[in-house]
């Protein structure tokens, strides 16, 4: 049947309209499989060597092909590089970002919807901190590894005391600040039973007061009218005669008070982390990355790890958690290369490759699961699930309530 003029132009017209599209999904693929394969620049606080090898190890183990370049950057000046670097426009595509800069940096993270990551995946597979990083928005960050408060402790100085192991509860340390601390005939202290009570020669002081609040049931932040407020001074619980943060900061301080039965700290004596490698405290609370530090500079100290002590009748175990997730920046030229970055870095066998080279804990909850036969990793991995954490308006300055006297 001889096709009319009318059909010969209808089909040219449709086949004009197929090739183009084809030639522009195949364009669009092609930049999709470009940009999703290109390097991208990691910077955070981690050692590179440490990261390096990681991710040397993701390639041999696994097999995964990725093209990262990570930049180690100092702490102390990790937020000052970054502004400077975004301002300029030479910024990396991710940040490993904490979670105590979650707001700092809310206007500055590409918000992975909803839709690319659903908030229930996000919530099966991360520990509930993680849920720091979710937003009206979206996610901020993918978290990739916690490092919780934990309380060292020295088995000798516990022993010599005839105490049989560490508390378990917050009951049983006022108990023990008599019997492991030590003063001389001028009220000197030489051996403390613990260091609470001040501030500056604490380390991890806004951790531990942070862990004291949130086990006694009082927030520390929380949104009023859209903004970022200060929540110490509710009651969440609508229980008790004083309230909770109150409460919290009078058990820290009473520790250096000269005239409480449980003085055993005060601000001339070294840093605590520095006494307890010295021999003279008895119970440090610091960070599980803190354990092959401790045990290299002495070899020769006697000590433990347990899980900080609760409050008894708890319904909620807690302690505070520093939290690292990956973030994109929003400035970046790569998202989809990074998105896939991330995803290659944070799956089970990737952290499981990245936990056996350091004393961090996991922020997915599949790793907890599967275990670990350390028995110092074990309280790293179950502190981690009990972490949590808070959205800090300002990380470099945060004023705590006084507890009236």
């Amino acid at each position: 049947m001889k096709k009319s003029n009318f059909q010969i132009i209808l089909m040219s017209i449709f086949g004009f309209f197929i090739l183009l599209g084809l030639v522009v999904f195949a364009s669009y693929k092609a930049r999709s499989t470009q940009n999703s394969s290109v390097e991208v620049s990691i910077w955070g606080t981690i050692s590179k060597d440490t990261f390096d090898v990681f991710v040397g190890k993701l390639k041999v183990d696994l097999g995964k092909d990725i093209k990262a370049k990570y930049v180690e950057k100092d702490a102390t000046t990790f937020d000052k590089d970054l502004v400077e670097a975004i301002a300029s426009g030479n910024g990396p595509d991710i940040v490993l970002l904490p979670q105590n800069l979650i707001v700092r940096y809310s206007d500055k993270v590409y918000n992975i919807p909803f839709t690319t990551l659903p908030e229930r995946t996000f919530m099966d597979t991360f520990i509930q901190e993680g849920e720091l990083y979710i937003n009206p928005s979206g996610i901020s960050a993918i978290p990739f590894f916690v490092d919780p408060l934990v309380m060292y402790w020295n088995r000798d100085l516990f022993s010599g005391a005839g105490v049989a192991k560490p508390p378990s509860k917050w009951s049983e340390v006022p108990l023990l600040a008599g019997k492991l601390s030590q003063s001389d005939n001028n009220a000197n202290i030489l051996k403390s039973a613990v260091a609470f009570g001040s501030y500056g020669n604490i380390d991890n002081a806004k951790a531990v007061v942070s862990t004291l609040i949130m086990q006694a049931g009082s927030s520390i932040v929380g949104y009023s009218s859209g903004k970022l407020q200060s929540t110490l001074g509710t009651d969440n619980q609508n229980s008790v005669a004083t309230l909770p943060a109150e409460n919290a900061l009078r058990f820290f301080t009473d520790y250096s008070n000269p005239k409480k039965e449980v003085y055993s700290w005060n601000r001339s004596l070294p840093s605590s982390k520095l006494a307890f490698l010295s021999g003279d405290l008895a119970m440090y609370f610091g960070k599980a990355s803190e354990y092959s530090d401790i045990k290299l500079k002495n070899p020769n100290l006697n000590f433990d790890v347990a899980v900080v002590p609760q409050i008894v009748g708890a319904k909620n175990l807690v302690t505070f958690g520093d939290m690292y997730g990956f973030a994109i920046l929003k400035n970046s030229p790569n998202i989809l290369s990074a998105y896939n970055t991330i995803t290659s870095l944070i799956d089970a066998d990737s952290v499981s490759t990245f936990l056996s080279m350091n004393d961090y804990a996991p922020a997915r909850r599949d790793v907890v699961s599967n275990g670990t036969s350390d028995p110092s990793k074990y309280v790293f991995y179950y502190s981690a699930l009990i972490s949590r954490g808070w959205l800090d308006p300002n990380s470099f300055y945060t004023v705590w309530i006084k507890p009236s006297s």
